[in-house]
């Protein structure tokens, strides 16, 4: 029981379900093994030639045989003695050691090849990895800081947005001390528009002090986007053993800063699962489409609006770059530059969890996204093994029909399904949020929950957890851009003490939102809680091409 336990608990990971297995094998093999060895040297092997010669000795002597192992033939016999006599034991000693089947030198060869067997998977070790989830914004930011502070040997940076705020300044000039300590230091961005946001000039001071910068996929913000692929990862890596992931952008509206803020989740780890991020980082890092941005050409104005210092891009460059590093001056000695939410403040403590029982996930390069052992398919399959209770925390929800086959599925068979998601009032995606709204009436009429975060505070973490001990947090949304377009990583662990700390978060998150009820479906789409009327009218709106252009939501 406790081995069938073992194996099911470990199932995501092949070299646990093995050795759990010959666990088994050498536990089922120790105990005749152990005795054969014991007893090989005390008497000589004979054969027996004949078993009626053998009864008529124990008769003799007084012993009987009382059963005999009709799946094993003569190779173990069971007997009874009537008395402690030596020469009965002796002599029921013999008969044990003398084995039809097996000679005395096979015999030896199998004992010590289980007992080298039994040796190797006791000192096979599982390492040990620390996990803590993120929760509060202080505790993201400071703990990226401590990161680069203590940095040995590298720091790479990958991130879906990365603007030029306060909160990035700080990084950023954490980032330039430390290549005043020989770190080497690389940052890489999605290249689209609106992605990396950090002014040329920027850019261009740190390259100039040894930091290397490239996009992925470089200058397409002056080309058409359609389509395209976008680079969607938030990866925090140092010295290839830290690991920091999740939804959070380098951004201050994601460290509780800003008129609309960003309610998100972030993971810290070590070990295995950190190198194998580290892996991942390099695949795409010396992917051809990924180089260095143009930092001569002008700013597309729709980039322009979104930095903080745009000034920068209408002065000669050499007088921008004395006032990027007076800046980066200024903001490294400034209070660190975030907030705790109103439910951010809560920490949890650093949990020990078993390499085997971690995995980082990705989508592999320059492979499609439904290739085997991909992002997508992996988590889909993990939704459709749920037995109890799926909890999804997802800041866009759009589901496709393999998605949607799956939740039908697992909800016809019981399984309770919690989704929670942002309102209109609280969504920065209107047209996300609008193939959402399409789809809201199968989901209740399916029995699946839906609550709707309320406010102006926008739920971006990315969390799932199944049958309350296998959890996820990483980038991926739960939307046909995520399932078939973007890049995405995570960080699955089976864990239930992880899975509860998940748990907990999105249960504080759930706190803030409204549980959709299937009776008021028409009146809560009348008004859309407290959105604007222009957010009505073009979510109105935006609902009737949503089945067009759902690839793109």
């Amino acid at each position: 029981s406790f081995l069938l336990h073992r194996c099911c608990y470990s199932w995501m990971n092949p070299f646990c379900v093995v050795k759990s297995l010959l666990h088994g094998v050498c536990l089922l093999l120790c105990v005749p093994a152990t005795f054969s060895i014991a007893t090989a040297g005390f008497r000589r092997s004979v054969p027996i030639r004949n078993r009626r010669k053998q009864m008529l000795k124990l008769k003799k002597i007084g012993c009987e045989d009382h059963s005999r192992s009709p799946g094993l033939g003569n190779t173990f016999r069971v007997f009874a003695l009537r008395s402690n006599n030596r020469d009965r034991g002796s002599a029921l000693l013999g008969l044990f050691t003398d084995v039809n089947i097996l000679s005395r030198s096979r015999k030896l060869l199998l004992s010590v090849t289980v007992f080298v067997a039994l040796v190797w998977a006791d000192n096979v070790r599982v390492y040990a990895e620390s996990l803590r989830v993120l929760h509060g914004e202080v505790e993201a930011f400071t703990k990226r800081l401590e990161l680069i502070e203590s940095a040995k040997s590298s720091v790479d940076i990958d991130y879906y947005e990365i603007s030029d705020d306060e909160t990035s300044g700080q990084l950023l000039a954490a980032l330039l001390r430390a290549v005043d300590r020989s770190i080497s230091i690389r940052i890489m961005a999605d290249g689209h528009v609106g992605s990396n946001v950090m002014p040329k000039a920027l850019m261009q001071n740190l390259i100039e002090h040894g930091i290397s910068v490239r996009e992925r996929p470089a200058d397409v913000r002056y080309k058409l986007e359609l389509g395209r692929q976008r680079m969607h990862d938030k990866l925090f890596i140092v010295d290839r053993m830290h690991l920091v992931t999740g939804g959070r952008n380098l951004e201050q509206e994601y460290f509780g800063i800003g008129c609309r803020k960003y309610i998100d989740c972030d993971v810290y780890t070590d070990g295995n699962a950190a190198c194998m991020a580290a892996a991942y980082f390099e695949q795409r890092w010396c992917d051809p489409k990924t180089r260095q941005p143009d930092l001569h050409r002008e700013e597309v104005s729709r980039v322009a609006n979104r930095q903080k210092h745009p000034e920068w891009n209408c002065m000669p460059r050499c007088e921008a770059m004395e006032q990027v590093k007076s800046w980066l001056s200024e903001v490294s000695s400034s209070p660190i530059a975030a907030a705790d939410l109103r439910c951010g403040s809560l920490g949890f403590d650093t949990l020990e969890v078993a390499s085997c029982n971690i995995r980082f996930l990705h989508d592999f390069v320059g492979n499609a996204k439904n290739a085997n052992g991909a992002i997508a398919p992996e988590l889909l399959r993990l939704l459709q093994q749920a037995r109890s209770s799926i909890d999804i925390e997802t800041p866009y929800f759009v589901v496709s029909h393999e998605l949607k086959s799956i939740l039908l599925n697992v909800a016809h068979r019981g399984v309770r399904v919690r989704v929670l998601t942002n309102s209109l009032e609280s969504t920065d995606q209107i047209a996300a949020h609008a193939g959402f709204a399409n789809q809201r009436r199968w989901m209740l009429r399916a029995g699946i929950e839906l609550h709707e975060m309320q406010g102006r505070n926008i739920l971006h973490a990315k969390s799932l957890v199944v049958d309350g001990c296998i959890a996820m947090v990483g980038s991926y949304n739960f939307d046909l851009l995520s399932e078939r377009r973007n890049s995405e990583v995570a960080l699955v662990v089976t864990d239930s003490a992880f899975a509860s700390q998940v748990s907990h978060s999105i249960a504080i998150h759930r706190s803030q939102s409204k549980p959709l009820q299937r009776g008021e479906i028409f009146r809560m789409e009348a008004n859309e809680s407290n959105a604007s009327r222009d957010d009505l009218n073009q979510l109105r709106r935006l609902r009737i091409v949503a089945p067009a252009i759902k690839r793109y939501l």
